[in-house]
């Protein structure tokens, strides 16, 4: 348990000096420094990181409650810093949309570079109940899941005739779709000029888009979001790992390893696909409703090819098919780049060295998918 609350407690205290020194060569340093100091443990002192792990793995529940706690009292430490929680609210947004991804392409192997479409839809979905039919968010973000995930299941119906870089191509020509759409249909999507002016949700009376006031500190209204988009984190999390540790997440898995195989032991390969769509494809709709409520404006280059690229960029660095791994990612690409604005032309290229590195040099990434080991149960009585 110590060991534990330690390592938490130095990961919240390396996240607040990332933030508060200013000085980009600094920052590279300690990074360095740091990833040099992970390499040298599990090189050198493999003991400790393997009890390390197995204390993680024995005491989820404690871990939890440790990272909920310092999660929590993050906006107070930033001192309702407006830009970093702000940052932290699109770390949050693309650990949803990773872990969706990595549902659909980590656990069930099947790739997608069009996933920014599923983000798309479901922030227009927002945007267009909320600001021209007067619908409430609550009820609009749901709904926003739904339609990705049927535009998933509609993806997935050409899908399955194809697989590998096909499916990439067919993935990718989808993005593309959906982004011409939105461009041409000005009458309900905007066209170039989006959706301005998105009304921001409110929750028991209290507007999400105006400062928190708690009497002895106020915070900038984007703490609002930051706790919702927490909450959803959490929810998303949940659900993703009751999905991957059950027979369902199994099969997905034994369909991913080989098709043929798991056909013949009676598998059901086009519900097994399309159900993997749907899920994917929801999250990411519900990360695209939260982005539209909090920035209260939307347009179609906000979902480009690119983006579908950073998030895949999240989970091969954290791990395929990795829950934890998913998270790290997209809270690391996300943050990390902030210190380097003034390179900010070259955060695409940037993404891609990062997928080309992790391919050849660390294919399972940072926090690799354990794989789940299952021992036959032997009766009461038997030996």
């Amino acid at each position: 348990m110590i060991k534990i609350l330690l390592t938490e407690i130095i990961g919240y205290i390396l996240f607040l000096f990332f933030v508060y020194v200013e000085d980009p060569i600094a920052v590279a340093g300690v990074m360095a420094a740091f990833i040099v100091a992970v390499v040298f443990l599990k090189k050198k002192c493999g003991e400790l990181v393997k009890d390390l792990e197995k204390a993680y793995a024995d005491n989820l529940g404690q871990v939890g409650i440790i990272a909920v706690v310092l999660a929590v009292t993050m906006p107070f430490s930033l001192m309702g810093d407006a830009y970093w929680l702000q940052v932290l609210n699109f770390s949050i947004l693309y650990a949803i949309m990773a872990l969706g991804l990595n549902f659909m392409t980590g656990r069930a192997g099947m790739i997608c570079l069009g996933y920014a479409a599923f983000i798309a839809i479901g922030a227009y979905t927002v945007g267009i109940l909320t600001l021209k039919a007067g619908i409430s968010f609550w009820l609009a973000l749901p709904l926003a899941g739904l339609f990705a995930s049927i535009f998933g299941v509609i993806l997935g119906l050409p899908a399955l005739r194809v697989k590998g870089h096909y499916l990439a191509l067919v993935t990718i020509a989808f993005g593309l779709i959906v982004q011409q759409l939105l461009l041409n249909l000005e009458n309900i999507t905007g066209g170039t000029n989006g959706l301005i002016n998105i009304p921001s949700p409110h929750f028991m009376g209290i507007d999400m888009g105006a400062n928190l006031d708690f009497g002895f500190m106020s915070l900038s209204y984007q703490a609002n979001f930051y706790y919702l988009c927490l909450l959803i984190l959490a929810i998303t999390t949940i659900l993703i790992y009751r999905f991957s540790n059950s027979l369902f997440g199994l099969a997905l898995n034994a369909m991913r390893e080989d098709q043929l195989a798991a056909q013949c032991y009676g598998m059901n390969i086009t519900r097994y696909k399309l159900l993997a769509f749907a899920i994917g494809a929801f999250f990411g709709g519900i990360s695209g409703g939260l982005y539209a409520a909090m920035i209260n404006f939307i347009a179609p280059e906000n979902f480009g090819y690119s983006m579908s690229i950073l998030v895949i960029s999240m989970i091969i660095l954290g791990g395929l098919d990795s829950i934890p791994g998913a998270i790290i990612g997209a809270f690391f690409l996300t943050i990390f780049p902030e210190k380097f604005r003034a390179f900010e032309d070259y955060r695409v290229m940037f993404y891609g060295i990062i997928i080309v590195l992790c391919l050849l040099f660390m294919r399972e990434g940072l926090l690799p998918f354990k794989h789940r080991i299952f021992k036959p149960s032997i009766p009461k009585g038997e030996n």
